[in-house]
């Protein structure tokens, strides 16, 4: 569902007619807010032409109307999931429950359905490959293509949906969306214009629903479009809300911020639904329906703490592992009667969507899962095992070829990289040990589509980073979690003494080039990493520095360069050069060294 944006006046917007979704919410109108609310606050809506928006329905003062709401966020693209046992429906359990929800109220005056997305519909599953590389090798947007058949009826753009280029992005929303894709706060990008809205109107058996769409100021890569720009939610909504407020019988903000500022799940910027909600009047939002931290909010029914300022909030998780429900009365006013989380597990599949709809996309994109790679060495190294239980307590094997294979891939790309550092967030689960490598396992361990970014240090700052890295590592006789341990390229060789606890661990006989770094403290590295870098570790960070008080390096503010090459891609090049994994280039050097139990 497309339309052209016009332009508007500063603090004016126009409202358009749009085209709902037909497999949508039925008896349904759509209204299309043209114009950018970024810049000031609206003062003027410019009504349709020859088209007036509906009255306030009179019977609501005696008859109470229930608007159900089902939503998702952050499916990442799993509408069907590969296993060793075959491919495992989830969207299709999702479309089971909407089209039961939507036949119960078919025929009554007073119920509806709306289904919306709360962004990031895309990247992190196997079928991300039918986008292509540019418009002449895209096959579709498997995403978007299956929410138009199933009756998604609106969603906000998420971060990631943006991971693989606006150019993509743009051809994907023309040729498979029949829905509105709202950003409020999203501005400039040269190849969007035209293609998203800030706002919508559906008007829902004569029920007048607002919708405003934020999309996270963070996480956003420029370099894809040079134009684009993420401005403040908080603002954006001030400016826009008051003016289509009286325009609206329930207002509802779909957001992709995240939670919180505080929130432990993943990266927030400027402001998450908490924030935001603190901000706002009371009386002029209804719902918060949001996405990005992966939050599984009010399983077992709203929870006071996601009312925040009269406001609920709601996230249904994330890779399709709930379908959200919020239901609100509208009578005298509009209020969240019922909220609940419906585990995607309990329901059953939808047979006919399955078949019609999903599993041509399926049967499309399994010979690209299968692709062969090459050979795998038989190092231990090398399984799913080691990398979920040693990934952070010794060397290994699968982290010395990855980051080994950056340097590579960056000097082969023009970027004369002196080292890279690899993480655990890049490294989902291990590859066929002694075994034929496919692009499916590739994909299986790096299934998000993180760019490779160059940092510029100094000698010093890698000393200070070394040092850090130690109060990462795993310890004996303490549980594992999460803390942002680095696994080194070749160039760097050090040992890591554990010390009596995390406070006194540090690096030592520290070289890089096989020269002492203690003397090229002042020397300028440039080290290549993944743009996720050390984000998984953010909530134990927290806790660290909040529980612990353990003084831990921020390597965000470092100057950066964001590149245009895929890690994956790169990878998967490098592996494609090698004839796979070889025993050669998979190996442990004693590049790193673990000490315990020494004095100091």
């Amino acid at each position: 569902m497309t339309q052209t944006r016009l332009s508007q006046p500063q603090g004016c917007i126009q409202i358009i007619r749009g085209i709902p979704n037909p497999h949508g919410a039925d008896e349904a109108q759509l209204f299309l807010l043209v114009g950018d609310p970024t810049a000031a606050p609206i003062r003027n809506i410019i009504p349709p032409e020859n088209v007036a928006l509906p009255p306030a329905r009179a019977d609501l003062l005696t008859d109470p109307f229930r608007l159900k709401i089902l939503h998702i966020n952050d499916l990442h693209g799993h509408i069907s999931r590969f296993t060793p046992y075959g491919p495992q429906p989830v969207f299709s359990k999702i479309v089971w429950r909407l089209r039961e929800a939507r036949q119960q109220c078919r025929h009554n005056p007073h119920s509806a359905v709306l289904t919306l997305s709360a962004g990031d519909d895309l990247v992190g599953a196997v079928f991300d490959e039918l986008l292509g590389d540019d418009p002449e090798s895209y096959e579709l947007h498997a995403g978007y293509r299956l929410y138009s058949a199933a009756g998604i009826d609106a969603a906000t753009l998420g971060n990631h949906d943006l991971d693989m280029g606006t150019q993509l992005l743009a051809h994907a929303i023309s040729r498979e969306a029949r829905f509105p894709l709202l950003a409020a706060n999203l501005i400039g990008s040269r190849w969007l214009a035209g293609l998203y809205y800030p706002a919508a109107i559906l008007v829902v058996k004569g029920i007048r629903i607002g919708l405003i769409g934020l999309i996270t100021p963070g996480g956003i890569k420029p370099q894809l479009d040079s134009g684009i720009h993420v401005t403040n939610p908080v603002q954006t909504i001030h400016n826009l809300l008051p003016a289509m407020r009286p325009l609206c019988d329930v207002m509802i903000i779909l957001s992709h911020l995240g939670y919180s500022l505080n929130s432990n799940l993943g990266a927030v910027s400027e402001a998450g639904d908490v924030e935001l909600a603190r901000s706002l009047p009371l009386g002029s939002v209804h719902l918060i329906v949001g996405g990005h931290t992966h939050n599984a909010l009010n399983e077992q029914g709203l929870s006071a703490y996601n009312i925040v300022n009269d406001i609920p909030i709601v996230q249904a998780g994330t890779l399709g592992r709930f379908v959200g429900e919020v239901d609100i009365t509208i009578q005298h006013s509009a209020t969240a009667t019922n909220v609940r989380l419906t585990p995607t597990a309990d329901l059953p599949i939808d047979e006919a969507f399955e078949r019609q709809e999903v599993q041509p996309l399926v049967d499309r994109v399994r010979p690209v899962f299968a692709r062969h790679l090459g050979c795998v060495a038989p190092h231990p190294d090398l399984g799913t095992d080691a990398i979920r239980n040693a990934f952070a307590a010794d060397e290994s094997a699968l982290a010395n070829f990855i980051a080994d294979a950056m340097v590579t891939r960056c000097r082969a790309n023009g970027y004369d990289a002196d080292l890279a550092i690899l993480d655990a967030s890049n490294v989902r689960c291990g590859v066929p040990v002694g075994g034929e490598l496919t692009f499916g396992d590739w994909f299986n361990l790096m299934p998000f589509a993180d760019t490779i970014r160059l940092c510029w240090i100094t000698g010093s700052q890698l000393k200070a980073l070394l040092n850090d890295n130690a109060r990462r590592a795993d310890r004996p006789g303490k549980p594992h979690t999460e803390r942002g341990f680095l696994h080194f390229s070749r160039q760097v060789r050090y040992k890591i003494d554990l010390g009596q606890s995390r406070h006194t661990a540090h690096a030592l006989d520290i070289t890089v080039d096989g020269l002492p770094l203690d003397e090229q403290l002042g020397r300028s590295f440039l080290i290549s990493c993944s743009s996720f870098v050390r984000q998984a570790a953010l909530p134990w960070q927290k806790y660290a520095g909040e529980v612990l008080h353990l003084p831990l390096l921020d390597i965000h503010p470092w100057p950066r360069l964001d590149t245009n090459l895929f890690l994956r891609d790169e990878l998967i090049a490098y592996i494609r050069e090698q004839g796979g994994i070889p025993a050669s280039h998979a190996r442990r050097d004693g590049r790193v060294q673990f000490i315990w139990n020494t004095s100091l």
